[in-house]
């Protein structure tokens, strides 16, 4: 699978759930998030313009499930995982 070019966010209320969004998107345009988890009601730029590849193996994520959900839903949201 490609590259993708996403925009990380923090939630600003739990530090361990992130949000993955393509590089460029406004999360505030966004209500699925928060829908989903008020914990993404406020965030904050974590990292911008990440060049994510779905087949590498990132520490405590599941990549694929990420990629996936940027594909079909514009957005990901995840955690940490120990």
């Amino acid at each position: 699978m490609n590259l993708m070019s996403v925009d990380l966010y923090q939630s600003a209320t739990d530090p361990e759930k992130f949000l993955a969004l393509p590089a460029g998107t406004d999360p505030t345009e966004l209500m699925g998030p928060m829908t989903f988890d008020r914990d993404f009601a406020h965030v904050r730029l974590y990292k911008e313009g990440f060049e994510f590849d779905p087949s590498e193996s990132y520490a405590g994520v599941n990549a694929a499930k990420i990629a996936a959900d940027i594909l079909t839903v514009k957005w990901a949201i995840y955690h940490r995982e120990a």
